[in-house]
């Protein structure tokens, strides 16, 4: 058994429900727990349902053609993929219908660039590191 990947595993776990419950607590008190936010999200996660659905598609496809990843890498791939995809797709939207002045759109659109970059690096760790 990997400690270290369990210790990992429980870590990211306990810090997303943490991030999770306190930025729902600041939503709330800014309230930013409108109407437009369960859109924003909504439409967040069914683009995200299609990202790993082509994700799934493009690991069947790789079994076809002989790569054989295991049950593990590839569990990895889907969470990550789906997990980014909703993270940037609703930060995205939110740029684009929160924030009016350029500079805020241009940190978000940085931020999302940068969450695009560090998906690709962990998928690449993900499917070449054993």
């Amino acid at each position: 058994m990997s400690i270290g990947g369990l210790i990992g595993l429980t870590f990211g776990m306990i810090s997303g429900l943490i991030g999770l419950i306190f930025g729902r607590q600041q939503a709330k008190k800014r309230r930013g727990l409108d109407e437009v936010h369960d859109h924003i999200w909504k439409t967040a996660r069914s683009i995200s349902w299609y990202t790993t659905l082509v994700a799934i598609y493009i690991l069947l496809f790789l079994a076809l053609f002989g790569l054989i990843v295991s049950l593990v890498k590839a569990l990895s791939i889907l969470l990550v993929v789906h997990l980014f995809s909703w993270g940037t797709v609703g930060a995205y939207l939110s740029a684009n219908m929160y924030y009016e002045e350029k500079a805020d759109r241009n940190l978000y659109h940085f931020l999302i660039v940068y969450f695009i970059v560090l998906a690709i690096v962990l998928l690449v760790i993900t499917i070449f590191v054993v």
